[in-house]
C-alpha cells in the first residue's frame, strides 16, 4: 500500500457457540473468540453455563456477545437492565470482554446506552458489534463512537485513558476510602474462588470501545472495501480498531488487508467445513486463516 498506517498485531477472532468451537478457534491459532448464541438469529447472549464452560476451558480471551434480542438494535429500558445483568455476569465468570451495541430510531449510534454499558463494563474489553452497520451512516458512527470514548469529538481512547487515570489517582488522594479498599479487597480475594481480575476494576473506571465489527455497511466485507479503507483510516486517528467481519473467507484476507491495512479478522462460517454453522469451528481452517493473515499483514 501507498498510504502510511499504523501496525497493529495480525489478530483473528473466531466466532464460537460452545466449548468445543473456542478450543478447536484455539487449537487453530485464534487470537480471541467471540462467543455468541443462536447465530441462525444473528448472535445472542450465551447462557451463564455456556460462559463459563468456555472461559474455563481456553486460554484466550473470550468476548461475549450482549444482546437480548434480534428484533432490533433499538433497546427499551428493560432490555438495558437485562445486558448490564449479563454484562456483570460475564465479568464475574471471567471474560475478557463483551460485545455489544445499540442505535436509536434515527439510526444514530445510542450514546445513552452506550455509555451506561461501558461503565458497567468497569474495565472489560468492548467490541462494538454489527449494528454499526445498520447505522444511518458508519463514518458518522465511528465518529460519534470515538466521541464517546474521549469524552469530546475526535480524542482519542489512549488520551481518554490517561485522563481517567489522571482523575482517579487525584481522587482517591481526596478521600479516605477505607469502605472502597475493604470491597476492592473483597472482589480481588474472590479470584482465588476463579472469579475475574477484571472485578479488581475501580468502580469509578469505564471501559471504553476498543473496536468496532464491520463490513463497512455492506452485507460483506470483501464488497465494503473502499468503506473498509475509509474507516481503517478514520480508526487510527480514533485509535479505535476497525475488524472486518461479514462473509470473509480465507481466500479473500490476502486481498482484505491489502486493500484496506486492517489486519483484525473476524470469521464465522469461513472456519468452518462446508461455510457452514451446521459444522463446528475446524482447527485446520483456523490455521489456514491465521497464516494467511500473518502473510498478508506482513506484506503492508
Amino acid at each position: 500500500m501507498n498510504r502510511q498506517v499504523i501496525k497493529r498485531q495480525p489478530t483473528l477472532e473466531v466466532i464460537a457457540v460452545d466449548a468445543v468451537d473456542a478450543q478447536a478457534a484455539e487449537q487453530g491459532g485464534a487470537d480471541r473468540i467471540e462467543l455468541v448464541s443462536a447465530m441462525s438469529e444473528g448472535g445472542l447472549t450465551p447462557s451463564y453455563g455456556q460462559i463459563e464452560q468456555v472461559v474455563s476451558k481456553v486460554s484466550i480471551p473470550v468476548y461475549v456477545m450482549i444482546r437480548p434480542h434480534s428484533r432490533s438494535f433499538c433497546y427499551s429500558a428493560d432490555d438495558l437492565q437485562a445486558m448490564i445483568q449479563d454484562i456483570r455476569v460475564a465479568r464475574e465468570l471471567g471474560a475478557a470482554g463483551i460485545v455489544i451495541g445499540a442505535l436509536t430510531d434515527e439510526g444514530e449510534v445510542d450514546h445513552s446506552f452506550l455509555q451506561t454499558c461501558l461503565l458497567s463494563a468497569q474495565g472489560l474489553g468492548v467490541t462494538f458489534h454489527r449494528a454499526f452497520d445498520s447505522s444511518a451512516h458508519v463514518v458518522r458512527s465511528l465518529e460519534s463512537i470515538g466521541s464517546i470514548n474521549g469524552g469530546i469529538e475526535g480524542k482519542g481512547r489512549l488520551e481518554y485513558e490517561r485522563e481517567m487515570k489522571s482523575k482517579s489517582n487525584s481522587e482517591s488522594k481526596d478521600r479516605s476510602s477505607s469502605e472502597n479498599n475493604s470491597k476492592d479487597k473483597s472482589a480481588c480475594e474472590s479470584n482465588s474462588k476463579g472469579e475475574s481480575k477484571s472485578a479488581c476494576v475501580s468502580k469509578s473506571e469505564e471501559s471504553v470501545v476498543e473496536r468496532v465489527l464491520t463490513s463497512g455497511g455492506k452485507p460483506t466485507a470483501p464488497e465494503g472495501l473502499l468503506e473498509l479503507q475509509q474507516l481503517q483510516e478514520m480508526g487510527q486517528t480514533l485509535n479505535i480498531s476497525v475488524m472486518a467481519g461479514s462473509g470473509v473467507t480465507i481466500e479473500e484476507i490476502p486481498t482484505l488487508v491489502s486493500r484496506t491495512g486492517i489486519t483484525e479478522i473476524h470469521m464465522g462460517s469461513g472456519v468452518r467445513r462446508g461455510g457452514s454453522f451446521d459444522h463446528p469451528v475446524d482447527a485446520q481452517l483456523v490455521a489456514q486463516a491465521k497464516a494467511a493473515l500473518i502473510r498478508a499483514a506482513q506484506e503492508l
